[in-house]
């Protein structure tokens, strides 16, 4: 599951009621204009959890009207109701005035797809296109300066048209194609190297007519309707421009080579009179509308439909509530609505393929929503980090996707609620408590006696007594990533592993090369740590002595690995014999195989879960009891967690998700086809296919392997059937304690265990039987059956 976490800006006290707010497209910067009847207007740039930029704020006796930043380079450009427009650098704070050339309110700014111009517009009528260079710095006066005597509300650039990709071009020479040849020629015009910027822009007036302006600066009028326009849009597939205007007429109108237009459609679109229209529009021809309704609009250009999305009673939404305005997020398929009662709905954007000629459907399915009190009047998904910012009218807040945390270790699993709830079950007992902390919880790890939670900017560690948890310690550290073994903590900085107290107290550095580079991985099983770099480098020590000592020397994968981008994830076995890699390739896809280091070895095999085949080894279980396997494909899948025995070092057990689900972060958990593998691991037979299973639908991700169990998280207030739950389902008595310390209370059940296939019936045998099962199971694997035999006459004693 995923959570957003919400981070209010942390506001000077002399800004005013916020006002506007946009993103950078690819820097992970807030801008936040707000007004004040006594002071005028300002603005303030923020950082991804809310952070205030010092030195970056900007106010005048006057209103802040527009805000636009360039789109790559970290210049904000403003426009002023007096008609000043400046450009803001961030993080330096310089401020560049552009020459006096307004008089009244600037009602427009817009850049180009490059940002080598900027186009400035006022309420008279009056438009300026000036030149910036590469470095986003204003280059003198401007080009030129038009006057359209009427407001100016809309200004769109054109986008430019594909320039000829030159790769192609030449392998079509090399094999004789003549007129791509001729394209090389040295006496024809200039080849053009990938597109270019387009420069030609349309602007919109308020009596209803669109000018365009030629790369020339050259202008003329290109249409007109009626009614002022509120909306220009540009249909690049279609090369199309489409004008709404503030009746909602939506016209459309082809363009001619020589710069006239054609109208090809008009139609009104459906929407609730009087109220403010949000309008958002999408690449692929999709054009939303939010007009304070219980519904949001969608009008499909390219296919000729519209429909509506309501919200959902069932999913926490309130009768009446209403939608104010709409943003969408392309690099997440996601589409917010902000409500009238302080809540982000979302839908994500699923498409199914459609009939028989192969096309496809897009459906939207709605998501529990995000509660932020207030009433939300202004959405804007921005960065490359997809973050989404909200105006609740009071404040702005900054949200971001988490996927829920959780671990398991030691008969004890902690799974995420909330931002800052966890649900921690005790095997042991059955016990049932929940940790409410004061930090926006990243990551979790659990022992048998402790929980150790972190931000990525606090570590805060809890000692778990019965059903108690007692703060320890808590202390300040930028890690994104902790591990825990006994009283020692492992947190990660450029170069380095720190061990630390509960306190904090670093007590040992564990130091890496340049070339080993940052760790940016930790894994702990049994007294063995092993580290994984930004480098692909990966690390084993032996914890079992009072210092930290390095079990093998640092591995390079990328030695052993073809097409490794990066590290995923890393654990040893309890052994620790033997690493489990995950790898994203080069192209930052998920690849499909498993890889496995020997550490006495010093080798790299693999299970390749594309082909459903180990790189060595035998698969004769597989070979001969296939069927057993209740009717799964072990092929075209990809890895998404995997873990080793708590205790027995050759058990490894994977999940894995059809290789069409890998992509998102959180599909997989939403996925139907998941298969559970598990494997058996040594020197002298390699990989072993031993047992693959499918995953019920009421549970959701893996957590850990402990024989006689699997262990998943599950759906708040679902149980798997078919597997062997805790002997205590309920919750204890409710226990005196401060809830920022946890307390034993009602809450879903969040964690179920399924026996493994071998051990049904015998969950709760002793551990003499426990291993003896094992040594059942892996002889039989690998077709011994004299050993098998062997292992069940110690069983039956």
């Amino acid at each position: 599951m995923a959570v957003y976490f919400d981070h209010r800006i942390e506001a000077p006290e002399s800004s005013g009621v916020p006002s506007q707010l946009t993103w950078h497209s690819a820097l992970p910067v807030l801008a936040v204009a707000s007004s004040s009847p006594t002071t005028g207007g300002n603005v303030d740039l923020y950082l991804q959890q809310g952070e205030y930029v010092e030195g970056c704020h900007l106010e005048r006796p006057y209103q802040l009207t527009v805000l636009r930043w360039h789109p790559t380079k970290p210049v904000l450009a403003l426009g002023w109701e007096n008609g000043e427009v400046v450009l803001l650098t961030h993080p330096a704070g310089d401020q560049t005035v552009l020459p006096s050339t307004h008089a009244t309110c600037i009602t427009l700014l817009e850049w180009s797809s490059s940002g080598s111009r900027l186009v400035t517009g006022d309420q008279t009528g009056a438009l300026a296109v000036w030149k910036v260079d590469a470095r986003g710095r204003l280059q003198g006066n401007h080009l030129v300066k038009h006057e359209y005597n009427k407001p100016l509300t809309c200004c769109i650039f054109r986008p430019a048209s594909p320039g000829d990709d030159v790769a192609m071009l030449a392998r079509a020479s090399v094999s004789g194609d003549e007129s791509a040849l001729d394209m090389f020629s040295w006496k024809g015009a200039p080849l053009k190297m990938g597109p270019q910027e387009g420069l030609t822009f349309y602007v919109s007036t308020a009596d209803g007519k669109v000018h365009s302006v030629d790369e020339h600066c050259k202008t003329k009028l290109l249409l007109s309707v009626e009614g002022e326009i509120k909306k220009l849009l540009y249909l690049e597939k279609r090369e199309l421009l489409a004008v709404i205007t503030e009746t909602l007429m939506l016209s459309q109108y082809t363009l001619g080579p020589e710069g006239g237009a054609q109208e090809v459609m008009k139609v009104k679109l459906s929407s609730k009179t009087g109220q403010n229209v949000d309008i958002v529009w999408t690449k692929n021809g999709l054009l939303i509308t939010a007009t304070g309704e219980q519904v949001i609009r969608l009008w499909d250009l390219d296919g000729d439909d519209n429909y509506v999305l309501p919200l959902d009673e069932t999913l926490g939404f309130e009768k009446g509530e209403m939608m104010n305005c709409v943003s969408y997020c392309p690099g997440k398929e996601i589409l917010a609505a902000g409500t009238s009662h302080g809540r982000i709905a979302m839908w994500k954007m699923v498409v199914q393929p459609g009939g028989s000629r192969g096309d496809t459907k897009v459906q939207w399915k709605l998501q529990t929503p995000t509660e932020i009190e207030g009433n939300v009047i202004q959405l804007q998904w921005g960065s490359s980090l997809n973050l989404l910012a909200a105006n609740n009218s009071n404040t702005v807040l900054i949200l971001c996707e988490h996927v829920m945390s959780a671990h398991f270790s030691q008969q004890v699993a902690a799974v995420q609620l909330t931002p800052t709830q966890l649900s921690i079950t005790q095997f042991t007992t059955g016990a049932h408590l929940t940790l409410q902390s004061d930090i926006h919880i990243k990551g979790v790890c659990v022992t048998n006696d402790s929980v150790t939670v972190w931000s990525g900017k606090q570590v805060t560690v809890y000692e778990l007594s019965g059903t108690v948890l007692r703060n320890t310690g808590s202390f300040p550290c930028d890690s994104h990533i902790v591990a825990v073994h006994f009283e020692n903590l492992y947190t990660v900085e450029p170069n380095r592993v720190q061990i630390r107290t509960p306190q904090g107290t670093v007590k040992q550095l564990l130091t890496f090369s340049k070339s080993e580079g940052n760790p940016v991985l930790l894994s702990v099983c049994q007294s063995y740590l092993v580290v994984g770099t930004d480098t692909a480098h990966i690390r084993v020590f032996d914890l079992s002595r009072r210092d930290a000592k390095a079990h093998c020397s640092a591995k390079n994968l990328v030695d052993q690995i073809a097409n490794l981008g990066a590290l995923r994830s890393v654990k040893c076995n309890a052994n620790g014999s033997q690493v489990s890699i995950l790898i994203s390739q080069v192209n930052g896809r998920p690849d499909h195989k498993v890889y496995f280091y020997d550490v006495e070895m010093d080798t790299v095999t693999h299970f390749d879960f594309f082909v459903g085949r180990p790189s060595s080894g035998i698969l004769q279980r597989e070979e001969s009891e296939k069927h057993q396997f209740q009717g799964t494909e072990l092929s075209s899948r990809c890895p998404v967690f995997h873990f080793w025995d708590e205790s027995e070092p050759r058990l490894f057990v994977c999940e894995t998700v059809p290789i069409s689900s890998e992509s998102s972060s959180t599909s997989f958990l939403d996925a139907v086809d998941v298969l559970v593998v598990t494997l058996f691991c040594t020197q002298e037979h390699g990989l072993l296919l031993h047992d693959c299973y499918p995953k019920s639908s009421g549970l959701q991700a893996l957590l850990a392997l402990d024989v006689p169990y699997y262990y998943f998280s599950c759906k708040p207030g679902v149980r798997d059937s078919g597997s062997a739950e805790i002997s205590a389902t309920t919750s204890a008595p409710p226990q005196q304690t401060q809830p920022s310390r946890g307390s034993a209370t009602q809450f879903p059940h969040m964690v179920s265990r399924r026996a493994l296939r071998d051990f049904v019936g015998l969950e709760n045998c002793e551990k003499a039987t426990r291993d003896a099962m094992v040594n059942f199971s892996f002889y039989l694997t690998t077709g011994d059956m004299d050993e098998a035999f062997k292992s069940i006459k110690l069983i039956k004693r």
